[in-house]
Formats: structure tokens, sequence, C-alpha cells
């Protein structure tokens, strides 16, 4: 199955990218966002290997990476990746401020 990177999930991995750059450098930046992506392809093969997020909204799921959090919903043969945001963070919250 497919995946389409939502803009807000574009702009979360912007974010992620500039926060870790600025700390580590940009190969550390590079290696997280990679693995992060790598995550999307598997979502595609095995999209109910994440947990139901019915607390959020209805029909999305959620698959930890690193110490981020991937959020994903089917839709019609398509896996949409709607947000990655570090699991410290009040993910309700985050949601709600879209």
């Amino acid at each position: 199955m497919q995946f389409h990177v939502t803009k807000k999930a574009e702009g979360d991995l912007d974010n992620i990218f500039v926060y870790w750059a600025q700390r580590a450098g940009i190969d550390v930046a590079d290696k997280l966002i990679d693995s992060i992506e790598d995550r999307f392809a598997m979502l595609g093969d095995y999209p109910l290997i994440g947990r139901k997020c019915n607390e959020i909204a209805p029909g999305i799921r959620v698959f930890p990476t690193d110490k981020y959090l991937i959020y994903y919903q089917k839709e019609r043969g398509l896996i949409k990746i709607l947000h990655i945001l570090h699991g410290a963070r009040d993910q309700t919250r985050a949601f709600k401020n879209e």
C-alpha cells in the first residue's frame, strides 16, 4: 500500500530536522529523519500495526519510532501520514492545535 505525507507531517519532519541539526549536527538529523521515513513504507505494508488512537480521532493509529510517534490513517488503499510528534508532548493537545 502506498503512503502520502501530509503538509502538516512534512512540517513536523522539517521541525525535527532543524531541532536536531542545531543540537547534534546535520548527520544526526539526517539519520533520524531517514529512520522515521523508513517506517512510512512499513506502515504501508502493515497498516494495522499501529495502536488505535480513538481518543484523538476515530480511525487514527499511532506507531512509535525513536522518541517520536507517527500518526496515520488508512484511506482508500492509501496510508496518510498525519503527524510526527515527540513522545513527551501532550498528544491530544497537539492534535487540537491543528
